[in-house]
C-alpha cells in the first residue's frame, strides 16, 4: 500500500472524535478557536470579524466545538428530513375524502423514525471503512450528512393517496363506513391500515430500486458509467429539477396545504364553492387566504432578518430559526370566524397523544411488500438521486480542499455505495431512502471547518432529538403556511445549486452542447411541471380529477380497460299496427294493442358499453387490462414527474450529440467527478 493510501486508511473511522474533554482547551477550545466569528453578529454598520481557521477534515475538534458545528448542521436539516421522512406521506391519509386513521396518525412517529434513520446512516458515511476483499469502500470520509430524500417524494405519496381509493372501489372490508374523522364530530370512510400497506410497499419497492446504487458504486470508474449515465450536464439537471419540481408543492404548502390547493377548483363547479383547508390547528379557511399569507410571510420575513443582522451560526440555520419564529406567531395569533367563535391555528392532540420516548417499530409498523407499477419510476429515482449524490460528494470534497481526481472518485464511490446501503437500512427502520444533503455544504463554505468530528455530531443531535417523541409530534403540528414558508425556501435551495453545477459547463467550448441539453431538458421539465395536464388531463386534480383521466389526456385510462359497464338500450320503439281506423300507428303495451285490434311488435333493445366516465371519480371500467394499467401508470408517473422526464432528456441528448472538440472531452474525463469545482 501506498503511503499516501496508509495515511488515507488511518484517518477513516471515529479518530477524529479523541479530545481532552476535561480540560479547557478539549471541552471549550480556549486559546485554539475563536468564537467571535461564529456567534458575533455582522449588521453592515458592524466590524468586521476575521473568519476562524480552516479546520481539515481530519481535525480532532475541542467538544463544544464539535457539538455547535454538528447543531448547525442538524438544525439546518432537521425540517426537511421532518417533511420529506414520512410526515407528508402520512399526511396523504389524512382527508376526510381519503382517510386512513392509523396512516394518519403515524405523522409524528415517522419525523421520529426519519431523523433516528439519518443520524444512524450519517455516522455510517462519516466513518468511511474499504469494504474486505475489495477494492470498494463505503462511506466518504468527510461531513457528508444524510437525510431523506426529496426525489422519492412525490412517489411515496402517490403510492400512499391512491391506496385508498383504489380499496374504497374494490369493495375492501377494511374500509369502515361513519367513522369518526380523526375523533371528531365528522364521520367518513376509514380504510383503517390500508395507506399503512400501501407505505410498506413504498419502502420495500425502494428497497429493491436502492440496489441500483450499489451497482453503480461497484462499476463507478467504467467509461460507460461515466459518459453516459452521469456526465456532468446530468449530473446538473438532476439536482436542478428536484429542486423546480419540489418548488410548485412548497407554493402550495404557503398557501394553505397541496390538497386543497390542487383541489380548489375542480370543487366549484360540483359544489360551488372552493375546497377547504384544514391544516392550520382548527381554523379552516380557503387556499391562499391572507391568514395563511400572514404566517408563511412571517418565516420568510424572519430569515431575512437573519441574514441581514445575524451570526454566521444563526445565518447558516436559518431556516431552523425562521420556523421557530412563524410558530411564536401562530401560538400568539388566533381567527374569530364570522360566527364569532374564535379558533387558534394550533392544536396540540398530536402532542398529548405522542410518547415521551419512541424508536422504530415501537409505535406502528410498515411490513415492506412490493409493488411492480412503481419499480421502474423508483429505479429512476435512484438514478437521479445517484447523480445528486455525485455532485454533493463533489462539492464537500473541493470545500474539503482534496483535489487528487482519484481520490475524489473514490469518495464518491463510497458515498454511491454508503447511498444505496443506508436506503435499504432507512426503508427498514420506517424512513423512505437517503441521500446526502446538498444544502448543508453552504455551511462548510461559511464556517470553514470540515472536520468529520462535526458529522458524527450532527449525527448524535439527530439522534437525540428522534428518541424524543414529543420533538417529532411538534413538528407533524406545525400549521402548513408556516411548513410552507420553510420547505419553499428548502426546495428552492437545492434549485440553485443545481443552477450552481450547470453554470461553469455552459461556458467553454463545450458550452453551446451542453446548453442544447439544458435548455431542452429545462423546456419539458419546468414546462411540464407549470402543466402537467399536457400528460394527465386531471393534472394534479384529484377532487372529481379521476373522471378526466380516465376520459382524455396523453394515454386515457379508458384504453387500459376490458370490460366496461353497459346499459340497455332501445334501437327501434315498441309498435301497435293496424288499428281500427286504417293507418293509425300508436306506441301501446301488448295488451291495449289486442284490444284496438292491432299487431303489436315489440321494442328492440340492444347492450351499449359506457366508455364515458362522468360522476363516478374515475371507477368507470369493471375489469381493467393489469398489464397495460401498469405500464401507464408508470409511464405517466415517469412524464410528469419533472425530474424524471427532465433527467431522460438530458441522458438521451447526452448520448445522442457529438462532442465537438476536445474540450468537451476534457470534461467527460473525469466522468461525473469534475462537475462542481468551479461551482464550489
Amino acid at each position: 500500500m501506498a503511503e499516501s493510501d496508509a495515511n488515507a486508511e488511518a484517518m477513516n473511522g471515529c479518530d477524529v472524535c479523541a479530545v481532552k474533554c476535561w480540560t479547557a482547551e478539549g471541552c471549550f477550545g480556549a486559546g485554539t478557536y475563536d468564537w467571535k466569528f461564529l456567534c458575533m453578529p455582522q449588521a453592515p454598520c458592524l466590524k468586521k470579524v476575521s473568519p476562524p481557521m480552516f479546520l481539515g477534515k481530519d481535525s480532532k475538534l475541542p467538544l463544544f466545538v464539535s457539538l455547535s458545528f454538528g447543531l448547525q448542521h442538524m438544525l439546518a436539516m432537521c425540517v426537511g428530513i421532518a417533511t420529506s421522512g414520512g410526515m407528508l406521506h402520512a399526511n396523504e391519509a389524512c382527508w376526510i375524502w381519503n382517510y386512513d386513521s392509523e396512516m394518519c396518525k403515524s405523522q409524528s412517529f415517522l419525523v421520529s423514525c426519519s431523523w433516528i434513520a439519518s443520524g444512524l446512516l450519517t455516522m455510517i458515511q462519516v466513518f468511511r471503512c474499504k469494504i474486505k476483499g475489495t477494492p470498494f469502500y463505503i462511506g466518504t470520509g468527510l461531513v457528508s450528512v444524510m437525510g431523506t430524500s426529496f426525489t422519492f417524494l412525490p412517489i411515496g405519496q402517490a403510492m400512499v393517496a391512491s391506496s385508498i381509493g383504489e380499496a374504497k372501489s374494490a369493495n375492501d372490508p377494511r374500509c369502515i363506513p361513519n367513522s369518526p374523522y380523526k375523533g371528531g364530530p365528522a364521520t367518513t370512510m376509514d380504510c383503517q391500515g390500508v395507506a399503512v400497506e400501501a407505505y410498506g410497499k413504498f419502502l420495500g419497492t425502494a428497497m429493491v430500486a436502492s440496489l441500483f446504487e450499489v451497482l453503480i458504486a461497484i462499476t463507478f470508474k467504467t467509461t460507460f458509467v461515466k459518459k453516459y449515465l452521469f456526465p456532468p450536464v446530468v449530473v446538473a439537471m438532476a439536482i436542478m429539477m428536484i429542486g423546480g419540481a419540489l418548488i410548485a408543492s412548497g407554493i402550495k404548502y404557503l398557501g394553505g396545504g397541496v390538497f386543497c390547493g390542487q383541489n380548489m377548483m375542480s370543487k366549484v363547479p360540483v359544489f360551488g364553492g372552493p375546497h377547504i383547508c384544514n391544516e392550520s390547528g382548527d381554523v379552516q379557511l380557503a387556499f391562499g387566504a391572507p391568514e395563511h399569507w400572514g404566517l408563511a410571510l412571517s418565516v420568510i420575513f424572519f430569515g431575512i432578518l437573519i441574514q441581514c443582522i445575524g451570526s454566521p451560526f444563526l445565518k447558516s440555520t436559518f431556516l431552523f430559526w425562521s420556523m421557530c419564529f412563524g410558530m411564536i406567531v401562530a401560538s400568539i395569533a388566533s381567527y374569530t370566524g364570522t360566527d364569532g367563535v374564535t379558533k387558534s391555528y394550533w392544536n396540540s392532540a398530536r402532542i398529548d397523544a405522542a410518547p415521551v420516548l419512541t424508536f422504530p417499530w415501537t409505535f406502528q409498523q410498515f411490513p415492506p411488500g412490493f409493488d411492480a407499477r412503481y419499480f421502474f419510476i423508483l429505479l429512476i429515482c435512484s438514478w437521479i438521486t445517484t447523480a445528486e449524490t455525485i455532485g454533493d460528494v463533489k462539492m464537500t470534497a473541493a470545500f474539503s480542499k482534496i483535489e487528487d481526481q482519484d481520490e475524489i472518485e473514490s469518495r464518491q464511490q463510497g458515498g454511491i455505495m454508503a447511498d444505496g446501503v443506508n436506503s435499504i437500512i432507512a426503508c427498514l427502520l420506517g424512513s423512505p431512502p437517503n441521500t446526502t444533503f446538498s444544502q448543508n455544504n453552504g455551511i462548510l463554505a461559511l464556517t470553514r471547518c470540515v472536520s468529520r468530528s462535526a458529522g458524527f455530531s450532527c449525527a448524535g443531535w439527530l439522534l437525540f432529538i428522534g428518541l424524543f417523541g414529543k420533538i417529532g409530534a411538534i413538528m407533524a403540528s406545525v400549521p402548513m403556511p408556516i411548513v410552507g414558508g420553510v420547505i419553499l425556501q428548502c426546495f428552492t435551495m437545492v434549485f440553485v445549486a443545481g443552477i450552481q453545477i450547470a453554470g461553469p459547463l455552459l461556458n467553454g467550448p463545450a458550452g453551446r452542447r451542453n446548453g442544447f441539453i439544458v435548455m431542452l431538458s429545462l423546456a419539458f421539465g419546468l414546462g411540464i411541471a407549470m402543466e402537467p395536464q399536457v400528460v394527465q388531463s386531471n393534472g394534479v386534480s384529484s377532487f372529481h380529477g379521476k373522471n378526466l383521466d380516465f376520459n382524455y389526456g396523453l394515454w386515457p385510462g379508458w384504453m387500459t380497460c376490458k370490460v366496461f359497464p353497459s346499459v340497455t338500450v332501445e334501437t327501434s320503439p315498441a309498435t301497435c299496427t293496424g288499428m281500427s281506423p286504417a293507418g293509425i300507428t300508436a306506441s301501446l303495451d301488448s295488451a291495449d294493442c289486442a284490444l284496438l285490434g292491432g299487431t303489436y311488435t315489440a321494442a328492440v333493445t340492444a347492450s351499449q358499453e359506457i366508455k364515458t366516465c362522468a360522476n363516478s371519480n374515475g371507477f368507470c371500467c369493471l375489469v381493467w387490462d393489469d398489464t397495460s394499467r401498469a405500464v401507464r401508470l408508470s409511464l405517466l408517473i415517469i412524464i410528469k414527474t419533472p425530474y424524471g422526464v427532465a433527467v431522460l432528456v438530458a441522458a438521451l441528448l447526452n448520448a445522442l450529440l457529438p462532442f465537438e472538440t476536445d474540450g468537451d472531452d476534457e470534461d467527460v474525463k473525469g466522468g461525473a467527478a469534475g462537475t462542481e469545482s468551479a461551482a464550489a
